[in-house]
């Protein structure tokens, strides 16, 4: 992400898209971001940084207006997928809404993130300041769930309602399921990342 500018843009097109598809009729689930669907490989391409890290703080900020929240989610990066950062480098991803001062703003399909949650995330930089944004919303956050026999890779886009080009060039949905990991797990996620980034 160059800049937050471009960001607001990507969440208007998103709003664009949802009166678009209201006129095809294209179904969507309540309080869903209607977006386009995005592969792995299409995220590392896009993104400046992939990253293995763990959450370790979050805070909440309002815009100088005080008209919008944003909040602010650090990031303790444990391994570089692509990108360059440095391992034990914090990363701080911004993100709209939060919750200050008694009030909500909640942006649906946004990437959710918790304390002392490891993941990978697929991010732009911010060239103007040390901030950076999710990819693609919450398609560019995967959990990391180390409690089985292989590590997993869990991907959660039940708050996004997704839609391609069809044939004549009209929208049409595509079906989103729950939250799924990703085949072959974390090791098979970086693989994929890393064979991406090296495609010109």
């Amino acid at each position: 992400m160059k800049s937050p500018l471009r960001f607001i843009r990507v969440l208007s097109a998103a709003v664009a898209l949802c009166t678009v598809t209201a006129f095809v009729g294209t179904p969507s689930p309540a309080d869903a971001t209607i977006v386009k669907r995005l592969t792995v490989s299409e995220m590392a391409r896009r993104a400046d940084v992939v990253v293995l890290g763990r959450v370790v703080g979050q805070t909440a900020t309002w815009n100088p207006e005080r008209t919008r929240i944003h909040t602010l989610t650090e990031l303790l990066v444990g391994e570089s997928i692509k990108g360059g950062a440095r391992i034990g480098e914090i990363l701080t991803i911004r993100q709209l809404g939060g919750t200050l001062d008694g009030l909500v703003q909640t942006v649906p399909g946004n990437a959710r993130f918790a304390v002392g949650e490891e993941v990978v995330v697929f991010l732009d930089k911010d060239e103007a300041q040390p901030l950076h944004y999710v990819i693609g919303m919450a398609q560019g956050k995967f959990a990391v769930q180390r409690s089985g026999p292989a590590v997993q890779a869990m991907q959660d886009t039940s708050d996004l309602a997704f839609v391609r080009p069809g044939a004549s060039g009209a929208l049409v949905p595509v079906e989103a399921g729950p939250a799924s990991p990703v085949d072959g797990g974390l090791e098979a996620l970086k693989r994929t990342v890393r064979a991406a980034a090296a495609t010109p």
